[in-house]
């Protein structure tokens, strides 16, 4: 039984143990054949501990709990992408795509409590809708189709819908979601083509994907942040 799958993982599922190999950058079955898409997810620390620091400087005054598990995420969805950049396996990948997908669950939930003020009666379908699809994308569309990104097209929707919404109550709110669509629509993109610029870019784009993505998680919770500090006068500045 190879080391990068136990046991108890290929009796779960053998599925589980099958190789990956999505990226460009890694060219054999070893460990660390992919230095590079590896070590970008270390911007995944630096972003979640820029935000700590915000959100210590801000004196935040509200309930904190959601806001600090996001940031708690941010750090976990790097330790996660490290994993499988360097094991590259099935059951890897799913390390690396869960807390991704709860990081951009809870941030549904506080747009739609916060920015969009839903009643909690739509707010839940919402949510488990978001979640089923997002999870069906990934677990069923294969993987040829936007290079394994379907998954996203749910995050591009909802960021999209919630600029939108958002625009009369807050037009600055609105214009940090837009922004945040752009950053996520280019780095979407970097992803997809990076098998195609193999030829002419051997170490791929995918990195790109990794450092956009961390400055998108930044900008999102520094939204939440500002927000409600805007919303509290007595606060200090940030």
């Amino acid at each position: 039984m190879p080391w990068t799958c136990s046991a108890l993982i290929s009796w779960l599922d053998p599925g589980l143990c099958r190789a990956v190999d999505h990226y460009c950058e890694r060219t054999s079955e070893a460990w660390h054949a992919e230095p590079l898409n590896a070590l970008s997810n270390l911007a995944f620390f630096v972003a979640g501990w820029a935000a700590w620091r915000l959100l210590a400087r801000a004196k935040y005054r509200g309930d904190d709990r959601l806001l600090k598990a996001m940031i708690s995420l941010m750090p976990l969805i790097g330790v996660g992408s490290i994993i499988f950049h360097t094991l590259a396996t099935r059951w890897a990948e799913w390390l690396d795509v869960i807390p991704i997908l709860l990081f951009m669950t809870l941030y549904l939930w506080f747009t739609l409590d916060k920015f969009l003020e839903w009643p909690i009666a739509f707010k839940l379908p919402a949510l488990g809708l978001f979640f089923l699809a997002t999870f069906v994308l990934e677990a069923f569309v294969p993987g040829t189709f936007l290079w394994g990104g379907a998954m996203y097209l749910p995050t591009v929707l909802v960021l999209l819908l919630s600029a939108a919404t958002s625009f009369g109550g807050s037009p600055s709110v609105s214009q940090s979601f837009l922004l945040a669509t752009g950053l996520f629509l280019v780095s979407l993109s970097l992803r997809t083509i990076d098998q195609s610029v193999c030829p002419n870019l051997p170490s791929g784009t995918h990195v790109m994907w990794h450092l956009l993505n961390a400055a998108l998680l930044y900008h999102l919770v520094r939204l939440v942040i500002v927000n409600e500090v805007t919303r509290r006068p007595e606060t200090e500045s940030i």
